[in-house]
C-alpha cells in the first residue's frame, strides 16, 4: 500500500506541486528549511491499489473540486498533509493519529467540521439546500454518512503559511507570510485549478490575498458577490458575516470561513457561514454547472 500511497503523492498534480514546493523552499535560504516546510494537497484516501481510486485522477474527474485553505500547522514541525488520511510508514503515532482523523476523533471538532462542510459544498443543489442535514450533526447516522463523505470525496488541504508554528498564528505573523509567499500560493492554487475555494481564518487575511494573487485583485460586482449578516429564517440577526465572490472568468467560487474548530463559537455558525451563501448562489444560478463547465 505504501508503494500506491507515494506513487499518488509523486505523480501528476500532486507532483507538480512537490517541484512547486522546492522553489518555494528555496526561497527561505534556510538550510534547515526540510525540518519547518509543510507539504500540502490532494489528500490521499486510505485505499488500496485494488481500489483503483488515485486522488489525482479522482480529483481531474470531480465536477466539484473543493479545497480548504488554513493558517499553518500548529504542531512546530514539517509534516506532509496529503498522508492525514493514511499516516507515515514506521510511524506509529502518525498512523494512530490517521486512524483518529479518518473517524473525525477530536475535542475541537476540526476535521468533523471540515468534512461537514465538504459533504455540504459536495452535495448541494437547488433542491436540496442542506438545511436538514444540520439539524441532523449529532445522530448516529448523520455521523457515519460524514465520515463516509470524508473518505470518499477528493479535497485539496492546503496551508497558507508552510512554515510550522506554534498553538496560534497571530495576524501580523500570518500576514507578513502571506505578504512574501502569496504568489506560491497562488501558483499552488493555479497548479489544482479547484472550483470551490474555502479560505478557514475569521479574520479574511487569506481570503484577501487570495483575492490579491490569485484572482488579481478583482472583486466582483454585485451579481457575483454574497457579503451580508447572517439572518435566521426568523429575522433573528445573528451577528457573523457570510461571505461568497464568484469569478465566472476563473470559474470559480471563494468562502470565507470560520476557522473549523469550534472553539468558542457554535458549530452550526462555522457550517451555516459557508453554506448560506451557497444556498443564495444556487437561488440565483439554479446549477453548478455554470461553474464546472
Amino acid at each position: 500500500m505504501e508503494q500506491f500511497i507515494s506513487k499518488q503523492l509523486n505523480e501528476s498534480l500532486n507532483g507538480e506541486l512537490n517541484n512547486l514546493f522546492e522553489r518555494w523552499k528555496d526561497s527561505y535560504q534556510d538550510e534547515n528549511i526540510n525540518d519547518k516546510f509543510c507539504l500540502d494537497g490532494l489528500v490521499v484516501k486510505y485505499k488500496n491499489e485494488e481500489s483503483g481510486y488515485d486522488i489525482n485522477q479522482k480529483w481531474l474527474e470531480s465536477k466539484r473540486k473543493i479545497m480548504f485553505i488554513l493558517k499553518d500547522c500548529p504542531n512546530g514541525w514539517s509534516y506532509d498533509a496529503r498522508r492525514l488520511l493514511v499516516g507515515s510508514q514506521n510511524d506509529d503515532k502518525s498512523l494512530k493519529n490517521a486512524i483518529k482523523t479518518r473517524n473525525l476523533k477530536g475535542s475541537t471538532g476540526f476535521f468533523k467540521n471540515i468534512a461537514l462542510l465538504l459533504y455540504g459544498l459536495y452535495n448541494l443543489t437547488e433542491e436540496n439546500k442542506g438545511k436538514e442535514e444540520i439539524k441532523d450533526i449529532k445522530s448516529v447516522g448523520y455521523r457515519n454518512k460524514i465520515i463516509e463523505a470524508f473518505n470518499e470525496i477528493p479535497f485539496a488541504y492546503v496551508e497558507s503559511k508552510k512554515i510550522a508554528g506554534a498553538c496560534q498564528c497571530p495576524p501580523s505573523l500570518l500576514n507578513k507570510t502571506l505578504e512574501n509567499d502569496g504568489k506560491f500560493l497562488a501558483e499552488e492554487i493555479g497548479i489544482l485549478k479547484p472550483n470551490i475555494i474555502v479560505c478557514f481564518d475569521g479574520n479574511g487575511d487569506i481570503f484577501n490575498n487570495v483575492v490579491k494573487n490569485y484572482l488579481n485583485g478583482l472583486i466582483p460586482d454585485d451579481e457575483c458577490r454574497w457579503d451580508y449578516e447572517y439572518v435566521t429564517d426568523e429575522g433573528v440577526n445573528c451577528k457573523f458575516r457570510c461571505r461568497l465572490y464568484y469569478y465566472p472568468q476563473k470559474n470559480v467560487l471563494l468562502f470565507d470561513s470560520y476557522h473549523p474548530t469550534r472553539l468558542g463559537k457554535e458549530e452550526w455558525k462555522i457550517y451555516e457561514k459557508v453554506i448560506s451563501p451557497f444556498r443564495q448562489f444556487f437561488h440565483k444560478y439554479k446549477t453548478f454547472d455554470v461553474i464546472s463547465k
